[in-house]
């Protein structure tokens, strides 16, 4: 029986904090508070996010495998499968925060879903940063660091704060040097990022163009419009590539068979999802689901 891939919680320290910062040298993260081996497959129910200083090794996100450049931020959501394969030389930093602890403020967490790179899987999850850039945020870390091991009444708020700041130069950044690629300075990609947050939160249920059109207050061509111009894609075609990621992901980390899995994406004939999914991917589920299996076991 093959191991299933594994979904973890924020790791348990002594007082339960919600946002949690280390410091990484080679192979392995060598931290007691941190709960398992990050160079197996596995999910976390909270937000990650890796800084690389030394590039060294490899990060698999979600079926897409990604080299490790040096002066790399890798940003990963709840629910994405991921394993990351370092080098002896590898140097970075991990931050893990829960939604909670981002949304202290209730504004910010609807700001969470307007960041390019966290809850939106058009958009590739990671910046490689010039030095100067680089250096701007690892001066970001040093200073949260030094903040999180004080840790007393004020240290939560500031540190939601810091986070924020973070995570604001991250977009500043990810907006510039995807400029060209992703239309990221179209006005347009505001109204994109709104759909794709729509789509995060509702593809389960609504797999209609239609009703997301009607969400938005525009018509369906409309929508497909905008949509295409930013990601080369159709809004149903980004629907339908959100059904089937979460399709490879109930295959790969649950025992759920196939009618289950079709039955939980909302499709109520299972034959139909079947050759909607060996269309997208040119295997059956069943297909995919052992070749996954099989390469995550080496």
């Amino acid at each position: 029986m093959q191991e299933p891939i594994k979904t973890y919680e924020m790791p348990k320290i002594t007082n339960k904090r919600a946002f949690q910062i280390y410091e990484v040298q080679g192979k392995t993260i060598q931290n007691s508070t941190y709960p398992h081996e990050t160079d197996r497959p596995h999910r976390h129910k909270y937000y990650e996010i890796c800084v690389f200083v030394n590039g060294a090794g490899k990060h698999e996100i979600d079926f897409n495998s990604h080299a490790i450049h040096s002066r790399s931020v890798h940003f990963l959501t709840p629910g994405q499968v991921h394993k990351i394969s370092r080098e002896n030389d590898y140097h970075g930093y991990l931050m893990v925060f829960s939604r909670e602890f981002y949304a202290l403020d209730t504004k910010n967490e609807e700001f969470l879903f307007q960041l390019p790179y966290f809850n939106n899987p058009t958009l590739v999850p990671i910046l490689n940063l010039n030095e100067e850039d680089f250096k701007d945020l690892l001066d970001l870390i040093e200073v949260i660091g030094k903040e999180y091991k004080k840790w007393n009444s004020f240290t939560t708020a500031i540190l939601n704060n810091y986070l924020q700041i973070f995570l604001i130069k991250c977009k500043q950044f990810y907006l510039r040097y995807f400029a060209d690629k992703n239309n990221t300075l179209d006005p347009d990609f505001a109204l994109v990022q709104q759909f794709n947050a729509l789509v995060e939160h509702h593809f389960k249920q609504v797999h209609q163009v239609q009703d997301f059109a009607d969400k938005m207050k525009l018509s369906p061509s409309m929508l497909n419009k905008h949509v295409k111009k930013i990601t080369g894609m159709t809004a149903g075609e980004v629907i339908l590539e959100r059904l089937m990621l979460q399709a490879k992901r109930y295959l790969i980390y649950t025992d759920l068979s196939n009618k289950e899995i079709a039955y939980e994406l909302n499709y109520p004939d299972p034959s139909y999802f079947s050759r909607i999914f060996k269309k997208k991917t040119g295997v059956s589920p069943s297909e995919f689901r052992w070749v996954e299996n099989e390469k995550y076991q080496q």
